[in-house]
């Protein structure tokens, strides 16, 4: 029996992970959703973090968050990634350049720069705008 039960909080889980990314989330359902926390809202692109809170503590670092992002010109949620990034600002070719040589894969791209007190892909954006 107890193994059928953790089978089930399992596949629940995955259920509501598959539920909570797929579709358009736009920043107001996000906002008012306490699984997503809006890490920035101020900045040009603002940055948010999806935790699942089926999890234990001990279980936490098995399951990361996941970060998304919505600009001025989409309220729709997207993932955190440089090809989205850079197709949100198409024509900036430097911040492109920049997204580049600064991050080596979108798990860098949610990192805040202490020195700016700003996330580093905002500081990018500020510096190739």
């Amino acid at each position: 029996m107890k193994k059928f039960l953790s089978l089930a909080v399992f596949l629940i889980s995955l259920s509501t992970i598959a539920v909570a990314q797929k579709g358009k989330i736009t920043s107001a359902k996000a906002a008012n959703d306490k699984n997503y926390t809006v890490l920035n809202a101020k900045e040009s692109i603002v940055i948010y973090k999806y935790q699942h809170p089926g999890h234990s503590p001990k279980e936490a670092e098995k399951y990361a968050p996941k970060y998304f992002f919505t600009t001025s010109s989409s309220d729709v949620l997207q993932d955190l990634t440089r090809s989205n990034l850079k197709k949100a600002f198409p024509a900036n070719h430097p911040f492109h350049d920049a997204l580049d040589a600064t991050f080596k894969d979108d798990k860098e791209l949610s990192s805040y720069d202490d020195f700016h007190k700003m996330y580093k892909v905002n500081w990018l954006l500020k510096q190739h705008s």
